[in-house]
């Protein structure tokens, strides 16, 4: 079975002052603690999350109950959709499959009503500020951007100012200066008038760019500024529950290396 139940995007239209974003918790609740409490300390007016609560991690019910109960604004991601059996996981890996098939096993009824009912995509009008796990192309076939032709591409399928997108778990800034893409290595810039932005804000639960640490990201719009933000948790701990609930041994050593 494929397709999304819910097609339509998500408008929000309250002004901001600073918007937390972060993507891809994927289970991981020791993670998702310390980012939400770094996110506290910031006085932020939005937070939104990008998509994968779950798939991986051994606290999917955790993760998505914290999402509820703070009524985070959160977008469908590909391991959402699986686990719930919305998409074919015939080309997923044999550990992501086993990991899909546990989490599927153990989500409450109520917590899979609540995955099931997320959009694709949330379109910040106020903010001028677009969301979505995967691409703005084709929102719900889970393309990567992983090369500048592809950002390029992307850059025409959203009008927004800034796009935050989740799914490679690689943290990435790339600014567009009337056709002109480049991609800033610092983990903070200011942002100019004359430019656009797509972002990838990473991975909370499970970083794949060889820093193990947490990601996420700040908007500072009153001071127009960006940040990628890493964080360390209880890594060790986020192991020890893939560990004692069954899931494959690699999804908790990976952890430690951000791969």
């Amino acid at each position: 079975m494929t397709g999304n139940p819910n097609p339509n995007n998500v408008t929000l239209d309250t002004a901001a002052r600073k918007i937390a974003i972060f993507s891809d918790i994927h289970g991981n609740y020791h993670a998702l603690e310390a980012v939400l409490a770094a996110i506290d300390h910031e006085g932020v007016d939005i937070v939104v999350c990008c998509g994968d609560v779950v798939g991986y991690g051994a606290r999917p019910n955790e993760c998505t109950e914290a999402i509820r109960s703070l009524k985070i604004p959160v977008i469908a991601g590909n391991h959402d959709h699986a686990c719930l059996m919305l998409t074919d996981i015939s080309n997923f890996n044999e550990i992501a499959k086993a990991a899909v098939i546990w989490t599927k096993n153990v989500l409450t009824d109520d917590n899979v009503a609540f995955l099931r009912q997320m959009p694709l995509t949330i379109r910040d009008t106020a903010n001028d500020v677009f969301f979505v796990h995967a691409s703005p192309k084709d929102p719900g076939e889970w393309n990567y951007i992983l090369t500048m032709g592809e950002a390029r591409t992307n850059f025409n399928h959203f009008t927004e100012r800034i796009c935050f997108i989740g799914h490679s778990h690689q943290p990435f800034i790339i600014e567009n200066e009337s056709g002109n893409l480049m991609c800033p290595s610092r983990p903070e810039i200011d942002l100019k008038d004359n430019r656009r932005y797509l972002v990838n804000v990473g991975s909370v639960g499970q970083p794949r760019d060889h820093n193990p640490d947490a990601c996420w990201v700040l908007l500072d719009l009153a001071n127009m500024r960006l940040e990628i933000r890493r964080l360390k948790y209880n890594l060790a701990g986020a192991q020890q529950a893939i560990i004692e609930a069954g899931l494959p041994r690699e999804l908790a050593e990976r952890l430690a290396h951000g791969v």
